[in-house]
């Protein structure tokens, strides 16, 4: 391999600052191939707290592609750091020494399932050290993703709910291929990447999701499934779409029993008019279920507030007329 001079070394470390991404990612895969003769200047880069997180960020791209056991102790520096962009880019670093024979990778290794099982720390960093354990042997990693598989962090638990199952394809991939067997596994795909899948794909999933539910004979089994609806018509709401307010109306109008909690989020944020009878049915029809009416209350008075619908407006003597029960529910909306 050809010797690259010491100027043009310099020359890649000053692009790494560069505002223009395409040439801090030409910078960062010239830098990753001269290797070793790089981290001096990569590892002085990534530890300056004056430079900019992006520059930061580049050589810590670059540090992981090289994998030198030098950077072990910067990557492990910045773990710590309070910055959870530079935490999570020096976690990379971390997981390929980890995997190396280095003098340091049984630290890199302790390190990252700490950050994996500790509560205190924020998701981000545990499920990026939940992603660095995964190219271990699987009998190192599994009780790792065990214990975390019953996480009360709900984006920790989702991540290792799916490494477990190997459930590795994207969101996106599902609008076309077989959805998971297991509902819980799908639930921990929309809850893991739901946030930031098209609005479009969420909609195409709660009518794929909509057609499983027909498919199981158990009646646990079509509560699951429904569970997965609710929460992709949560994560449409959360984006203000109403793109299937169609099938949450229609969800309400038939539901005989309550529904998953997903839904009632979902009609609170962006629920309709229409939303507005099925939710009254089911308060007036659910006496004894004191959480299930308190939800239905709370998304019925979002929608009379946000729809300023007034006390006259003929959907609500509509309610009154046909159950006259729901009387305090309609006064308390008001």
């Amino acid at each position: 391999m050809a010797i690259v001079p010491s100027a043009d070394t310099a020359r890649l470390i000053d692009d790494l600052a560069s505002s223009d991404a395409l040439r801090r990612e030409t910078a960062t895969a010239r830098l990753s191939v001269i290797g070793s003769r790089a981290v001096t200047r990569l590892l002085a880069l990534a530890g300056d707290e004056g430079a900019a997180v992006h520059a930061r960020l580049a050589a810590l791209g670059a540090l992981e592609a090289i994998g030198d056991p030098r950077s072990f102790a910067i990557a492990k520096a910045l773990t710590d750091g309070a910055d959870v962009r530079l935490a999570v880019a020096a976690i990379g670093i971390l997981g390929v020494l980890a995997q190396a024979d280095t003098p340091n990778a049984d630290k890199a290794f302790d390190h990252l399932t700490g950050l994996a099982l500790d509560a205190a720390v924020d998701s981000d960093r545990r499920v990026a050290a939940c992603q660095a354990l995964e190219g271990q042997p699987a009998n190192v990693v599994s009780p790792i993703l065990e214990a975390l598989a019953a996480e009360s962090a709900p984006t920790v638990q989702a991540h290792a709910l799916r490494a477990k199952a190997g459930a590795h394809d994207p969101i996106e991939a599902f609008e076309t291929q077989d959805l998971p067997a297991d509902p819980a596994v799908m639930i921990a795909i929309v809850r893991e990447e739901g946030a930031d899948a098209r609005v479009t794909l969420l909609r195409a999933l709660i009518d794929r999701v909509r057609e499983r539910e027909r498919k199981p004979k158990s009646s646990a089994a079509r509560e699951q499934w429904m569970a997965v609806r609710g929460l992709l018509h949560q994560q449409l709401a959360a984006r203000a779409s109403r793109l299937a307010v169609y099938d949450l109306r229609e969800t309400l109008a038939s539901s005989t029993t309550p529904l998953p909690v997903g839904f009632l989020a979902a009609a609170a944020a962006v629920g309709d008019i229409a939303c507005l009878e099925p939710l009254a049915a089911a308060w007036v029809a659910g006496v004894g279920d004191a959480w299930w009416r308190d939800h239905l209350a709370e998304a019925f008075a979002a929608i009379v507030k946000r729809e300023k619908v007034g006390r006259r407006h003929a959907t609500l003597q509509k309610i009154l007329q046909k159950w006259p029960a729901a009387g305090p529910l309609v006064a308390t909306s008001r």
